[in-house]
C-alpha cells in the first residue's frame, strides 16, 4: 500500500498538523528512497504523512 506523502516546507518548528491541526507532534516513519532513507512524520490524528526533508543515515558513514 503507498501512502500520499506530502511536502512541508519546514519554517522554525513543524508540531501542528496543516491538514487537520492536531497540536501535539507527531510519530516517525521511514522510507526507503533509493540509497536515502527518508524519516517521514505522521499525524496520530488524521494519519497524513509529512516530508519535512529529513534523512536518517543507516548506517552510521557521512558517505
Amino acid at each position: 500500500m503507498t501512502q500520499k506523502i506530502i511536502t512541508v516546507k519546514m519554517k522554525e518548528e513543524f508540531r501542528t498538523c496543516p491538514t487537520c491541526g492536531y497540536r501535539d507532534g507527531f510519530h516517525s516513519m521511514f522510507r526507503q528512497d533509493g540509497d536515502t532513507t527518508k524519516w517521514l512524520l505522521i499525524c496520530p490524528s488524521c494519519h497524513d504523512a509529512f516530508d519535512i526533508g529529513l534523512t536518517a543515515n543507516r548506517n552510521g558513514s557521512s558517505e
